[in-house]
């Protein structure tokens, strides 16, 4: 059993440096803008919550405002994100995407599509059971690594 928890270790340990180099390189996603991951994120949080506010997109990232007010300035400068106000309410800022931030939003859709297709069709292929185990374990694995950020 001790080799299954060095392997392990050794496969996640891996899975996050890629993870991380692919966060650490910008890319194109049909919109004609270079975006980083964090910032399609963004812009995916907010096509899939049209009109959210600030405290809403922070908390659907795990975020903070700080961090999402930032990013959502960046995406602002770069014409893919709005931010508007609904009149009579001037205390409310409630964010939206524009023409083109919709394009990026779908040219990343597409981009998942045609990548994540074969390990998509893999992971349905397991059973409902299986599948419960791997978010089960995934989940797990999350609150132990946040117990070292304590």
């Amino acid at each position: 059993m001790e080799k299954f928890h060095v392997e392990l270790d050794r496969a996640l340990v891996r899975m996050f440096e890629v993870y991380n180099t692919l966060n650490k390189m910008p890319r194109e996603y049909s919109s004609g803008v270079v975006l980083y991951l964090s910032e399609i994120h963004m812009i995916e949080a907010i096509g899939l919550h049209p009109d959210c506010k600030l405290t809403e997109i922070s908390n659907i990232l795990n975020i903070t405002k700080g961090t999402a007010s930032k990013l959502l300035s960046k995406l602002e400068a770069k014409d893919l994100v709005s931010k508007y106000q609904v009149e009579g309410n001037k205390k409310e800022v409630y964010f939206r995407l524009t023409e083109l931030g919709q394009g990026a939003f779908e040219g990343h859709y597409t981009i998942h599509e045609t990548r994540s297709a074969d390990i998509d069709r893999e992971f349905d292929n397991y059973s409902p059971e299986e599948q419960r185990i791997i978010l089960k374990f995934i989940h797990k694995y999350t609150e132990e690594l946040g117990r070292y950020l304590e």
